[in-house]
């Protein structure tokens, strides 16, 4: 079956169907969100060597078009490529290998924004890299459905709140700019519910393909 027959199959009660998850559909929770904490790292690793390195921001604008050619070539082939036992480890080092690209791709954009703003990158790294971490554990740990959401929502936003009020201490933040903050931590966990509410019903459907849905994570 198609990925696109598929998607035609769901619709809002998807969203709202809170039935409990059998242990198939939490293993494959598992997956996703640890193979997205892991590109998440390797992107990071991609961002910091361009920081770090004098050559590659010698040659941004060809790094730029590489970047491009890479994580285009690589979400292909794992379009393009039946997930199965045999190709499982090649399509995982093409997710890794766009992570790594993308991150590379985005180093000219941190470099900048660690100049205006120098705490914004590693404020944004972590509360992103904790959302996730508090979903893969939620996911290992229950099979309850909403427990995970309830669980998972509230240990990442009682972790940001606690690290944004240490950071706070020393950056010295406007009032608003913290409201922006935690209104942007909210709508990105209400994506995440969604998108792990297809997740849910996609593999119930029979769709195994954890590469492909912690691909469409990004997108």
């Amino acid at each position: 079956m198609s990925r696109y027959s598929q998607s035609q199959r769901l619709n809002l009660g998807t969203i709202f169907n809170f039935r409990d998850l059998d242990k198939n559909v939490q293993v494959h929770l598992k997956n996703v969100y640890s193979t997205l904490s892991v590109g998440l790292i390797i992107s990071c690793v991609g961002a910091y060597l361009f920081q770090i390195n004098s050559l590659l921001q010698s040659m941004v604008t060809s790094l730029m078009i590489l970047s491009f050619i890479i994580s285009l070539g690589s979400s292909l082939f794992i379009y393009f490529t039946q997930h199965s036992r045999e190709t499982l480890h090649s399509r995982l080092g093409a997710f890794f290998l766009f992570s790594f690209s993308t991150g590379i791709g985005f180093g000219p954009l941190f470099q900048v924004l660690s100049i205006i703003s120098p705490d914004t990158i590693p404020t944004a790294l972590l509360g992103t890299a904790l959302i996730f971490v508090s979903f893969t554990l939620a996911a290992l740990f229950t099979r309850k459905r909403y427990y995970i959401y309830l669980g998972a929502a509230l240990m990442s936003a009682v972790s940001l709140l606690t690290t944004f009020s240490f950071m706070n201490l020393f950056i010295r933040s406007p009032a608003i700019y913290e409201a922006e903050l935690y209104i942007g931590l909210a709508i990105f966990c209400a994506f995440v519910v969604f998108d792990t509410q297809l997740i849910v019903e996609k593999r119930r459907n029979g769709d195994t393909d954890f590469v492909w849905h912690t691909f469409g994570f990004i997108y």
